[in-house]
């Protein structure tokens, strides 16, 4: 009931504690009272002795747990696991009370009880440790796998965003030849040539390209800013972008990709859930002494919820396949020794990212 009531984990994580602190503690006063029966005390002092010392041990274990182990968000372990897990500190329970009551009958066996509930403890122990690390495993498998498919998702993206932005470049090298063939026949008295071949350049999407902002060279940043900036034409959402890099950064591709997407499509997100008059996006990016710092500031409804270790919740619905983002850019980040810093204040939500150039990609 205390573990529930203080403790807004699921079932089995409750299960697992409520069981080995029991066991523990059971384990913790059987070892006390055997070591002062063995010294010849007063049956009196015992009882007094025994139970101030055994609950002073588990306050300092309490303490040590509170002191150690940190809050973690870890994925649950399958059932099986869990069952086989539970069942060490239950057997631990049942075995110690049978060698209790056996050195109760049988002085000789005092030793041997505390020697084997010293053991016990050391067991459980592990078994606390192994379910620890079983839950690690577990998370860092789920998180691989999200993490793989974003970046095949973005690579995707990017593949797709350098195909049409390259496109577009080539449209505007060979603007120039159409240009002076237009004027060729506007020369040539051609008034009818000339506006049937404006037409057609027209119908083939000359004309309805809505701009860029980013200009920079670097095709997966580029081609990734403009798409997103097209996007917040359509919804009405007001998109700045003040992007200086080079054309050639010391950084995978996909997880560019990653970082720019996630933290681009976020942002979109969240001004679509305003009013169309309160919509804006502002991007800054700079790569100064070898460090890419970007920078995005987005007007948001609300302050976002945090879990227990600090990660934003996802406001969508099935949780199971969103909320990943932060996570994902988090997680690219890494290889660069980077960081990712979030703040909310004033209806405007803040992300910045920092990578720093710890490895060199070609």
């Amino acid at each position: 009931m205390i573990s529930t009531v203080t403790r807004k984990k699921s079932l089995k994580k409750r299960c697992i504690s409520t069981l080995l602190i029991c066991t523990v503690w059971m384990l913790v006063e059987v070892i006390v009272l055997l070591v002062l029966e063995a010294v010849r005390t007063d049956e009196c002092v015992i009882d007094v002795a025994g139970s101030f010392i055994s609950k002073m041990c588990m306050l300092l274990f309490s303490v040590l747990i509170d002191h150690y182990a940190k809050e973690k968000q870890y994925t649950e372990i399958p059932l099986r696991y869990f069952i086989i897990t539970l069942l060490v500190p239950a057997s631990s329970i049942y075995m110690m009370h049978h060698i209790f009551l056996m050195a109760a009958f049988h002085a000789e066996y005092s030793f041997f009880s505390v020697v084997a509930g010293i053991l016990l403890l050391l067991v459980n122990y592990v078994i606390f440790t192994v379910y620890d690390r079983m839950g690690q495993a577990a998370e860092l498998q789920s998180r691989n796998r999200l993490y793989e498919q974003q970046l095949d998702l973005c690579s995707h993206q990017a593949e797709e965003r350098e195909l049409h932005y390259l496109e577009l470049r080539r449209m505007r090298h060979d603007m120039k030849n159409h240009l002076s063939g237009i004027l060729g026949m506007v020369n040539a008295g051609q008034a009818k040539e000339a506006s049937d071949y404006i037409q057609k350049m027209l119908d083939d999407g000359i004309g309805t390209w809505a701009g860029e902002l980013s200009h920079t060279g670097n095709i997966v940043v580029d081609s990734l800013v403009n798409h997103k900036y097209a996007l917040a034409i359509r919804d009405g959402i007001q998109f700045e972008a003040r992007v200086f890099i080079p054309s050639v950064l010391p950084f995978q591709s996909g997880h560019l990709a990653i970082i720019f997407g996630n933290l681009l499509e976020n942002a979109l997100e969240a001004c679509r859930k305003l009013p169309q008059e309160q919509r804006y996006i502002i991007l800054e990016t700079t790569y100064i002494k070898e460090m890419l710092q970007i920078c995005i500031k987005n007007s948001s409804p609300k302050k976002f919820k945090k879990d227990n270790s600090g990660r934003y919740l996802t406001t969508k619905k099935d949780t199971s396949c969103h909320g990943i983002g932060l996570a994902s850019v988090e997680q690219a980040l890494a290889d660069y020794d980077g960081e990712l810093f979030t703040q909310y204040e004033n209806g405007e939500f803040q992300a910045s990212a920092v990578l720093r150039c710890c490895i060199v990609i070609p």
